[in-house]
């Protein structure tokens, strides 16, 4: 399985993530995100198997991480070749958005590598494994058409997931608007956003959030499979278990 996440920026996607993984482990699934998953699943290859056969357990850990990368780096190709029009169309839309350099550069950058690592996987997972992605495509909206400079273009994030894969399960984490700000300063802002105006920052959140909010009903009008768990309250427990009830009622 492949389940996504999606949330505007402070509602809670990352807290909510371990909820996911050990609802699915006690189901009797392997839950992995991409960190946890990359080591064992490069074990696996050739290139893995070998590594650890000749390599003192100090340096396999290391090694299996490069040969992770390296074979995620080869899947970009694989995964443009076979998602072209994908590819092609966040490319030439994102160098027309009105973002700095180094904004583009950091969009860019993790679309691309996201396409590496999602070709790597898609081609290794086994019965019983479950891939949690808490920035895979379904997410990725909020890079590729938020930004403080710009209105959200809905056609084009429309566009978009008519073209990214289909994920098994979409897990829609909402909190209000300001409780999202509010989260967002209070633990820090990211650090492409530290040399900006803290105005730019709310407004990117604001964009954001009606970005997510449209992507979540345009895909549920697709018929895709999502669940939403209000993460507003300042007691986490109530969402977890808003959560669980969620996933309980999901056939597996």
């Amino acid at each position: 399985m492949i389940i996504e996440m999606i949330g505007t920026p402070g509602a809670g996607k990352t807290t909510l993530l371990p909820v996911i993984s050990d609802y699915m482990k006690q189901k009797g699934f392997q839950a992995f995100t991409v960190i946890e998953a990359a080591r064992p699943y490069a074990k696996k290859t050739n290139l893995g198997k070998m590594s650890v056969k000749i390599l003192p357990k100090s340096l396999q850990g290391p090694v299996l991480w490069q040969i992770f990368y390296l074979y995620s780096y080869l899947g970009r190709r694989r995964f443009s070749r076979k998602n072209q029009k994908l590819v092609e169309t966040v490319f030439t839309y994102q160098h027309k958005r009105p973002i700095t350099d180094k904004d583009l550069n950091h969009v860019l950058h993790w679309f691309i590598h996201l396409t590496g690592y999602y070709e790597f996987f898609i081609n290794r997972l086994e019965p019983k494994d479950t891939l949690i992605l808490d920035e895979g495509f379904v997410h990725r909206v909020v890079q590729l058409f938020a930004s403080e400079n710009e209105e959200p273009n809905f056609q084009l994030v429309a566009e978009y997931l008519d073209l990214i894969p289909k994920p098994d399960l979409i897990v829609f984490t909402d909190a209000p608007e300001e409780v999202c700000k509010e989260r967002v300063f209070s633990r820090g802002v990211w650090k492409r956003f530290r040399d900006k105006d803290p105005k730019d920052t709310i407004k990117f959140i604001t964009h954001a959030s009606r970005i997510v909010s449209f992507s979540t009903n345009y895909l549920r009008e697709k018929g895709w499979s999502l669940i939403e768990v209000q993460n507003g309250a300042q007691d986490i427990s109530i969402a977890q278990q808003s959560l669980l009830q969620s996933l309980s009622n999901i056939s597996l």
